[in-house]
């Protein structure tokens, strides 16, 4: 083979080899298209190479780790990923933690349109990605309109929210700017949910906060084909 035709079939195996890795890292902007928690994913090197606490490999666990991995796959998340990655680490904690997530997740008396709602607030304000990333699908699949969540991605005031919405969007972001809430908010809120909805919306905000702390201090990206609308705090 000549020389020319050397270089031709090297410059069409790196453009193809290049389309092919172009292909697999395209972003996917469309959070009903993100892959699931449990799915195989990836990320990028760059990510990798700053995540603090990666996934850890099930051959080195201990017998308390795989336990606890035992015990949250299965549960309603069916694997075990992200922030219960993180805990890991704690295995105690990690099952402490994850038993208190499952309620206000899964089993909670507020409407799961509600939860989810609130969880996009929280995961915003921890300027989480992995949070976002997770719970944005579900918030859609669950009724939070798309308007209303590009709204909350950009820390803006949600404009054709429904009043169960309004009234949780009080509560949560005053909760997260004045550590408190007034008392129109207050009483709107139980109005409608009950003192114990009360008590359930600002676990659920805490819990989300705690997992959302911990996954920023871990470093915790989403997956590299995955196009979130904020950067994590880490790369702000």
């Amino acid at each position: 083979m000549n020389t020319f035709k050397k270089t031709a079939v090297a410059m069409a195996f790196l453009l193809a080899n290049g389309a092919a890795h172009a292909a697999q890292t395209e972003k996917i902007s469309d959070p009903l298209k993100w892959p699931a928690q449990c799915d195989a994913v990836k990320f990028s090197d760059s990510d990798l190479s700053l995540d603090r606490l990666p996934d850890m490999d099930p051959q080195n666990a201990s017998p308390e780790q795989r336990a606890a991995i035992k015990k949250i796959s299965a549960g309603p998340r069916g694997c075990i990923f992200g922030p219960f990655s993180v805990l890991l680490r704690s295995p105690e904690l990690l099952t402490r933690v994850q038993m208190l997530g499952e309620h206000v997740r899964f089993t909670s008396e507020l409407p799961k349109r509600i939860r989810e709602f609130a969880i996009l607030i929280a995961g915003r304000e921890m300027q989480s990605p992995y949070e976002w990333y997770i719970h944005e699908p579900i918030a859609l699949r669950s009724g939070v309109t798309r308007e209303t969540a590009d709204a909350l991605a950009a820390q803006r005031r949600p404009p054709h929210m429904t009043h169960d919405e309004a009234i949780t969007y009080q509560f949560v972001t005053e909760l997260h700017k004045t550590h408190m809430v007034q008392d129109a908010t207050y009483d709107a809120f139980k109005a409608r949910f009950g003192e114990s909805g009360v008590v359930e919306l600002t676990a659920l905000d805490s819990y989300f906060g705690l997992l959302g702390q911990e996954l920023n201090v871990a470093r915790t990206a989403a997956p590299e084909n995955v196009q979130l609308p904020f950067n994590p705090p880490w790369k702000s």
